[in-house]
């Protein structure tokens, strides 16, 4: 892959902020805020490149939303906040491990994974926000 301008700026701005979870246009609007100028369509590209290049991951998550973060080469999983919208990590290898077994009694060759758990964080139960509707499905 080529290094542009354009790849160069998302990249470092992924590895600046490596837990980051950001929409297309979350990306978008944080590197317009110093006049950049780059389009929307220009950040759509440039993510979907930089996926297929595997240097970041996309995630769908049930509400709808693709996001995307550095792809670090280790596995993980998600819990989602249906309230607030937060988005944590985790890995469990007691869940990695069953992943795996089940995986060998089906003779099947695994390519990839995704695990999001959603709910409410701890902070919009104490607040008693309501889960956005669609979020989780």
């Amino acid at each position: 892959m080529r290094s542009t301008f354009p790849r160069v700026l998302v990249l470092e701005y992924f590895h600046a902020h490596a837990h980051a979870h950001l929409a297309a246009e979350e990306v978008y609007r944080l590197l317009n805020e110093d006049s950049r100028n780059m389009s929307l369509a220009t950040v759509y590209r440039v993510l979907s490149q930089l996926v297929d290049a595997q240097l970041l991951s996309s995630v769908m998550f049930g509400d709808g939303r693709m996001v995307y973060e550095l792809n670090d080469g280790k596995p993980h999983d998600h819990v989602v906040c249906g309230g607030c919208g937060s988005i944590s990590e985790f890995f469990d290898a007691e869940i990695d491990a069953r992943q795996r077994a089940v995986a060998e009694q089906f003779d099947f060759e695994v390519s990839g994974r995704r695990l999001v758990l959603f709910g409410l964080c701890a902070d919009c139960r104490k607040r008693g926000t309501p889960i956005r509707r669609g979020a989780g499905k």
